[in-house]
């Protein structure tokens, strides 16, 4: 070949991939359940066959919508692991006590409750297998929350990553930083530390503080009696502030003043502790094994597609129009997770 003619090869190919938008490395770290939950309880689909869909195309719906707009360069999607619960009710044997299982729809094609668990059961085992076809990597550890999970992972991640979570569980919320953004599906927004000092009047690096304090009716953790989110700020000012204050800190604090609220908080003190072994995502407790599946994960992700085997299960599935344009939809919202991790 014209060696000129080469150097004009070369330097049009240059210019080709110059013009290609380079990805800042972004993960996206789903929570899973938080999700399929969310789109099973309202949408209301049911495919010819007369089974129910929503939580199945819901979830993929809302995935493809949150990667197209975040745009990640990895995606994570993080489910409980078997016996989630056990290890903090371990350390705390009421935690999640009240939670009891009820129908989470008020759908006809539902007649009891055991139509309804069956039904989430099957669509979990299928959503599955169709996430198993895309370029992105899931995750389930025994005995551990999606939460611990999702924390350990966030917090490796942003060492060399942008961090987004996407999930509506504002416990999420202790973990904002200059690296790591929640996106809430539900409210459509992006809490950065602004955004959560905003709306919650705290900054995220204390927001801990305040869920120890307050306690998770949803998880049956109490918190100090009467204590409410306006008494709290009002006499731990320091909350508002980008310097951590610990639980150390505020118990002190209270044995150093005077009142009834101090005095609450000095007498909550071992639950308090309990409170904060139960919530902190910054240091989830994992074991060895556990830690070095995650170091895995993390360093072998997946960058495959089966484009042919999700159309044929979406075929199977009488899925008919559920994703409109659905082959046009895998390669404009999956193709990029390829090419990114090669």
């Amino acid at each position: 070949m014209d060696p000129d003619f080469q150097a004009i090869i070369d330097k049009l190919s240059k210019a080709r991939q110059a013009e290609k938008p380079v990805l800042q490395p972004k993960v996206l770290l789903i929570d899973a359940m938080n999700t399929f939950l969310r789109s099973f309880a309202i949408i209301n689909h049911i495919n010819p066959k007369g089974n129910h869909i929503g939580g199945l195309t819901g979830f993929l719906k809302s995935v493809g919508f949150a990667i197209k707009h975040i745009n990640p360069t990895r995606v994570i999607i993080v489910f409980e692991g078997e016996g989630s619960t056990q290890n903090k009710k371990n350390l705390y044997p009421d935690y999640k006590g009240t939670r009891k299982l009820k129908r989470i729809t008020n759908f006809d094609g539902f007649t009891n409750q055991e139509e309804e668990s069956e039904s989430i059961e099957n669509q979990l085992l299928r959503l599955v297998e169709y996430l198993q076809c895309l370029p992105l990597d899931m995750v389930a550890i025994d005995r551990v929350e999606a939460d611990d999970t999702i924390g350990y992972l966030a917090t490796k991640f942003q060492e060399n990553n942008d961090v987004v979570i996407m999930s509506s569980d504002q416990d999420f919320l202790q973990l904002v930083n200059d690296k790591i953004t929640i996106y809430s599906p539900t409210k459509k927004k992006f809490y950065d530390v602004d955004k959560v000092k905003e709306e919650y009047g705290v900054s995220p690096q204390n927001y801990l503080q305040v869920k120890i304090l307050l306690g998770d009716a949803s998880d049956n953790v109490p918190g100090v009696p009467k204590l409410g989110p306006k008494k709290l700020i009002k006499n731990f000012p320091e909350l508002q502030e980008s310097n951590i204050v610990n639980l150390k800190d505020i118990l002190e604090k209270s044995q150093q003043e005077k009142g009834t609220m101090y005095e609450a908080i000095s007498m909550f003190s071992h639950q308090l502790k309990i409170n904060e072994k139960l919530m902190d995502l910054h240091n989830p407790n994992l074991s060895s094994m556990m830690i070095l599946e995650l170091e895995d994960l993390i360093s072998q992700p997946k960058s495959t597609m089966d484009k042919s085997k999700f159309l044929t299960m979406y075929q199977q599935d009488l899925l008919g129009n559920s994703i409109p344009n659905v082959e046009n939809w895998l390669v404009n919202v999956f193709t990029h997770l390829m090419v990114s991790k090669k």
